[in-house]
């Protein structure tokens, strides 16, 4: 008798879970003999309740939420959050509704460590963000040595795809060596026979796309008249300017954060240089032209194409006017790397699945449809020049 009201009891439990309530009522009239039918119902319901509910899957957003890179932060938060609304909107990953959880990584290497450690702990699937090569490069060995996925929307160095920390590691970033390579082939076309100088602040990127940079525009047979190293975050650059100057060059190429681009800026228009100035992307934020003031004009750097014309950015445009914020290329590549990330999620089963998904199929974004390469780079990334001009930039013609 006992063994028989068991057997009941857990195909009640069963019916409830599923929702079949009028096979539950019968099952509950032989377990009670067709008495106290409700107060067992009730419960019933409340050992039912106790069963594992349907695990959200959760997707971490790290970034510099703070400080001079706050707005790429609040950019990638966005798009992270739009492209979860929409699939959760859509029944989740497999029925499972989506979360986000976000992290401030203060673009720095022990931070980057911290909070990686701290999504980990938060159970995280996948991770969108760490746009500063310092965070993400540690960040990276963090997530593959957890079996998380990750997707860096801004990491440039090609340190974080070739040295291969794991197999989950992707990147909607474009690669610095191509970032360098756009600066080459702009010098070539351009500054023909010029002489070109290379400066650059001594980071791992800075130094690295400059370096870089200076040997490809060799190679085409230009002429690098200097590669100097400077002390970051001095107030002024007066000897480094000096050389500048000195080796009579008709551009200078500059891998440095804004604030030293923009002392470096104002100093060479002080001098009554002419040479044009080339940077990275730091050069686009609006920190660079409220330091570098007039010495901005004509300012040129490089940033990712971005085509914004897709169909599918329509939804994404529109949520953004409701937002009241402007469509930035960091919102559309945050966005895109979330699709992809939980298209792999719903096919891949586990971080090798996953990562094979995206190697094989790739995964339809807002920037269309998004493949990588063997190294976990975007191949569809290219770099295009922009120019300051006033109050804005636009692409150079």
């Amino acid at each position: 008798m006992i063994r028989r009201r068991f057997v009941l009891w857990a195909k009640l439990l069963l019916l409830l879970k599923v929702g079949r309530m009028a096979e539950a009522t019968v099952v509950m009239a032989g377990i009670s003999g067709g008495t106290c039918r409700a107060g067992l119902l009730v419960v019933a319901l409340g050992v039912a309740s106790l069963s594992p509910a349907q695990a959200d899957v959760t997707i971490g957003i790290a970034g510099p939420m703070g400080g001079s890179f706050a707005d790429i932060g609040r950019d990638i938060k966005a798009g992270v959050e739009i492209a979860v609304a929409a699939a959760n909107a859509r029944g989740g990953i497999n029925g499972e509704k989506i979360r986000t959880v976000a992290v401030d990584d203060k673009c720095e290497a022990e931070t980057g460590t911290a909070v990686a450690n701290q999504l980990i702990g938060k159970g995280v699937k996948a991770v969108i963000g760490h746009a500063c090569t310092a965070a993400a490069l540690p960040a990276a060995r963090v997530y593959a040595q957890a079996g998380v996925l990750f997707l860096s929307t801004g990491a440039t160095n090609p340190r974080l795809t070739d040295e291969k920390v794991g197999a989950g590691v992707f990147r909607m970033a474009i690669r610095s060596d191509r970032e360098a390579r756009a600066i080459a082939d702009y010098l070539s076309k351009r500054f023909k026979g010029k002489r070109v100088a290379f400066v650059h602040d001594g980071s791992v990127y800075g130094q690295g796309l400059v370096e870089q940079a200076a040997k490809l525009f060799a190679d085409a047979s230009g002429s690098v008249a200097m590669t100097e190293g400077f002390t970051p975050g001095e107030k002024s650059q007066n000897n480094l300017i000096g050389k500048i100057q000195d080796a009579a060059v008709s551009a200078v190429v500059v891998g440095a954060l804004q604030a030293d681009a923009a002392v470096i800026a104002t100093e060479m228009k002080a001098r009554g240089l002419n040479a044009a100035l080339i940077g990275d992307e730091a050069l686009a934020l609006a920190e660079f032209k409220a330091l570098a003031g007039d010495a901005a004009e004509g300012a040129v750097f490089f940033l990712p194409f971005i085509d914004k014309s897709q169909p599918e950015a329509v939804n994404l445009i529109l949520s953004l006017e409701e937002r009241q914020l402007m469509p930035t290329d960091t919102i559309f590549s945050a966005h895109a790397a979330t699709e992809a990330a939980i298209a792999a999620l719903a096919k891949g089963g586990d971080l090798p699945g996953e990562a094979t998904f995206l190697h094989k199929s790739g995964a339809n974004t807002v920037l269309g449809k998004v493949t990588f390469d063997d190294k976990g780079d975007w191949r569809e990334g290219t770099y295009a020049p922009q120019a300051w001009h006033g109050d804005s930039f636009a692409p150079l013609r």
